[in-house]
């Protein structure tokens, strides 16, 4: 098995700063988990890759979640008059995270690598009737999924989770939500991939896309900070930059920025096994291993100049704290630690970009909202695609590049 100490060594290797190589098959530009993770996979199947990263691995959204499953059925699912064609909408996307669960129960023995993976189960929570009716409907959408879940209330609830505030409305449980190490999963499948062949080639920025004519076996010529390289196939996995990118080649995609915050508490002595959300307010909260709790949810960085990193905005750690403290009172003596910003790169309908553009045959998005949740899935998703001639329906069209 891996160990997890050797990671840093491997990150830091001089291979990462060797020559770019002058051409490849697939050229994959982004090194977050999507970009790993797909170089894993095709260079299992036997494709030649090179992974570009502008700085290190894993160092944007990749590395800077708080690394939980979401399962569930969230808020922004949801609409306010839900009909059959939602409600049918919903049951698929339900199935392809019981998909993503499949894979990360599989991951660690995959990889051969201790992940941090636990399926602990999550709680999502509610504070009024409205809301819990909300836990109601999704649950009977779930079920229908296959997604087990289970709707608590009143003495039950507070048997269940003496911890949690107990005039809550009601909560949900999941016992196949759980966590892994955002910090490990990335950089393992890069370490994995390279022992396959793919070539990893770190603080190498492109900066441009040019579609090329006149040389056989090759559509694109990668201009680098480090050279040029062609390749046949591109896949677009960067992330927040995914969209400055393909505008090169005149698409214009449905995406939006922003960052998001991750607070972190001084230690106390373990007693949360799942994680916790909420059904109308923004938090994720589960405790570590080490006995620290990570507070998120989505509450907002300040806003910088774009592609400046996110900073922290301290009304957003004060709002995402008290709200881990109306659900889990015992918080309310636990002092914050240390806090950190995330880019999120998502889109208009929520919904993952995955393909190969109709448009610019060759160039591929692998782009996912919840990108830590789905990204090994579908990266080996993407990865079957490329190396199946005639598989196009391995991808919903809901996640089509051109829809």
């Amino acid at each position: 098995m891996l160990n997890n100490n050797f990671l840093p060594g491997y990150l830091s290797q001089t291979e990462n700063y060797e020559e770019l190589p002058t051409e490849s098959d697939v050229v994959i530009i982004g090194g977050g988990l999507l970009g790993t993770a797909l170089s894993y996979y095709l260079a299992k199947s036997g494709v030649e890759v090179t992974l570009l990263e502008r700085n290190d691995l894993n160092r944007e959204a990749s590395g800077t979640n708080a690394g939980s499953f979401h399962f569930q059925i969230a808020l922004h699912q949801l609409t306010d008059n839900m009909t059959q064609a939602d409600d049918k909408r919903l049951v698929d996307e339900t199935k392809l995270m019981l998909d993503a669960a499949k894979l990360w129960d599989e991951i660690e023995t995959e990889l051969n690598a201790d992940l941090g993976v636990h399926f602990t189960g999550g709680f999502m929570v509610a504070e009024t009737q409205e809301e819990l009716q909300v836990l109601r409907d999704k649950q009977r959408i779930e079920s229908a999924a296959g997604l087990e879940t289970q709707v608590m209330t009143g003495n039950e609830m507070r048997d269940f989770a003496p911890y949690l505030a107990p005039d809550l409305s009601g909560i949900a449980f999941c016992p196949r939500e759980g966590h892994a190490n955002p910090l490990l999963v990335g950089p393992t499948y890069a370490y994995r991939a390279h022992e396959l062949g793919s070539k990893i080639r770190t603080n190498c920025e492109v900066t441009r896309i040019e579609q090329i004519t006149g040389i056989p076996g090759y559509r694109f010529k990668i201009h680098t900070n480090r050279g040029t390289i062609l390749c046949n196939r591109v896949v677009n996995a960067s992330g927040a930059w995914t969209t400055e990118l393909s505008s090169q080649l005149g698409l214009n995609l449905p995406m939006g920025l922003s960052g998001l915050h991750v607070n972190v508490t001084e230690p106390r002595e373990y007693f949360l096994k799942s994680m916790v959300q909420h059904i109308g307010r923004r938090l994720t909260l589960k405790q570590t291993t080490n006995n620290t709790f990570i507070i998120g949810g989505g509450w907002p960085s300040r806003e910088e100049k774009f592609p400046l990193r996110y900073s922290n905005f301290w009304e957003s750690a004060a709002g995402n704290a008290a709200v881990a403290v109306r659900v889990l009172p015992m918080l309310k003596d636990v002092q914050l630690v240390r806090v950190w910003s995330g880019v999120w790169a998502y889109t208009n309908d929520f919904k993952p970009i995955l393909g190969e553009s109709e448009k610019i045959p060759g160039y591929h998005i692998a782009m996912v909202p919840t990108g830590f949740t789905l990204g090994p899935m579908v990266s080996r998703m993407l990865a079957e695609y490329m190396t199946q001639p005639g598989s196009t329906n391995l991808i919903p069209k809901e996640f089509h590049v051109d829809r």
